[in-house]
């Protein structure tokens, strides 16, 4: 008789199973919808840092080389001045945001999967 008890109590272990697997399924897909997010979401800033970065190398340059040159009035080398203070403060904010982004990104030795 201790069988009939048993054999009861399976069909419930089986449900819980089924309903456990199901959890883990869903936790699965959406760790995959979050991981392609982040590489999504990465790539973006990757593409916007570039997109940023090559014309800002040239309002740096240039402005390099209006500073060097010695007949610029004080109004002119202080307008050049401020260009290049404003360039390299955005180089500065890219440069932090690439570093965010870097340490954003899972990494997928970690992840077990």
């Amino acid at each position: 008789m201790g069988r009939v008890n048993t054999s009861a109590a399976e069909p419930k272990k089986a449900g819980k199973k089924r309903r456990d697997d199901h959890s883990l399924e869903q936790l699965k897909e959406e760790n995959r919808k979050l991981r392609d997010l982040a590489e999504r979401r990465s790539a973006t800033m990757a593409h916007l840092g570039h997109e940023l970065r090559t014309p800002l190398t040239s309002i740096l340059g240039f402005s390099e080389i209006l500073l060097s040159q010695e007949e610029l009035t004080d109004a002119q080398r202080n307008f050049c001045e401020r260009i290049q203070n404003s360039a390299q403060q955005l180089q500065r904010t890219l440069n932090h945001m690439a570093d965010l982004s870097r340490t954003d990104t899972p990494d997928e030795n970690a992840s077990g999967s």
